[in-house]
This record gives structure tokens, C-alpha cells and sequence, in this order.
């Protein structure tokens, strides 16, 4: 439930009030909504974390950089994040964080919202993973650190980590049905 940033014909939903939102459902203004629940995302990545599925995910992802400011695993649950939102643009990555649950899932470590006492505005603080900025933080790492990672990323070896590393995290963790299947082409 959230209040639209500004009035036009393109809605932008940033903070939560139910009964806004509710009224302006009545009176028709919304021409598109797409969420991912904040709750399954949280719990998505607490049982990844939980059973360190992301971390060795981290430890074998075939990095382009000799040196990480910000950590690896970090990048491939900033990565998840986006794809369960259905972004494949980086510069959508602010507003996945502010809306999913990966800052909830994380904790502290990642960020945390806050909510403005005059105002009411829930934002979202990051300490960030390198000292180098010196400014309020609005998101774990920056958008530009995600697309030069990817865009840097050895395609071949990017593959290979797939259908490699992936595959056998994913059989000791018993992803797999019983007979190896991850997922099911389910059109008719």
C-alpha cells in the first residue's frame, strides 16, 4: 500500500498508506501494479543464507575483479533480487531494494528502513560495504557496481559456473526433484 510520488499519468508507489492507496483503486488510477511479496522474497533469502546456498554460490561465481569492495554474495542476492521483480535494468535497482525483501531478510548488514517522525516517509539507509562514500547511502551497493560486474563477467566462464558450479550446489542442497528436474516447461 503505498502513495504515489507525484501526480501524473504514470504512478510511482514509494511509501506505505493503505487507505490512499485503497481510494485511488476505487477511482481507477492505476493502469498497471506488479509486486513481489516483500515477505516471500525475505524468507527466499533466509533459507539461502540459513543454509549457506548464497555463499557458496559467492565462492565459486567466476568474478572479473582481483579485489571485492563490496562482497560477492552480495551481487548475486542484488542479482536475484532484480530477476524476482522481473528488472533487467540496473537502474531499476533502487526501487527493488526499497520494495523487496532483501534489506528485511539481511538486516543491518545490508540497510534498514526508517521512517521519518514529522513526516511519515519510510527511506532506506545503507552503510554500505567500502568506506569511500561520504554520502547517505540509499541502497547496499551502487547500480553502476552491479551492471560493471555483470557486463565484466566472462560469458564462457559465467556459463560454465551455471551448468557447473550451480547444478552441484544446487544437488547438495537436494534443489532437484528425485529425478534431477529444477524446473518444469509448464505451457500447454
Amino acid at each position: 500500500m503505498s502513495l504515489p510520488a507525484e501526480r501524473s499519468s504514470t504512478v510511482q508507489l514509494y511509501e506505505r498508506n493503505q487507505a490512499f492507496v485503497i481510494e485511488a483503486f476505487r477511482q481507477g488510477e492505476f493502469d498497471y501494479l506488479e509486486g513481489v511479496g516483500e515477505v516471500p522474497e525475505a524468507d527466499f533469502f533466509r533459507a539461502i543464507v540459513g543454509r549457506k546456498i548464497l555463499t557458496k554460490l559467492a565462492a565459486t561465481y567466476p568474478t572479473p575483479w582481483k579485489k571485492h569492495d563490496v562482497p560477492l554474495w552480495v551481487y548475486i542476492a542484488s542479482d536475484i533480487s532484480m530477476r524476482f521483480h522481473g528488472e533487467h535494468h540496473f537502474a531499476a535497482y533502487p526501487h527493488v531494494v526499497r520494495s523487496g525483501g532483501m534489506i528485511e531478510a539481511f538486516g543491518p548488514q545490508m540497510g534498514q528502513k526508517v521512517t521519518h517522525p514529522q513526516t511519515g516517509d519510510v527511506t532506506l539507509v545503507c552503510e554500505g560495504f567500502n568506506d569511500k562514500n561520504d554520502y547517505d547511502r540509499q541502497t547496499p551497493c551502487d547500480q553502476d557496481y552491479l551492471r560493471k560486474t555483470a557486463r565484466k563477467t566472462d560469458a564462457e566462464k559465467l556459463q560454465a559456473w551455471y551448468n557447473r558450479d550451480v547444478v552441484g550446489i544446487f544437488k547438495q542442497h537436494h534443489v532437484f526433484d528425485p529425478e534431477g528436474i529444477f524446473i518444469g516447461e509448464g505451457t500447454y
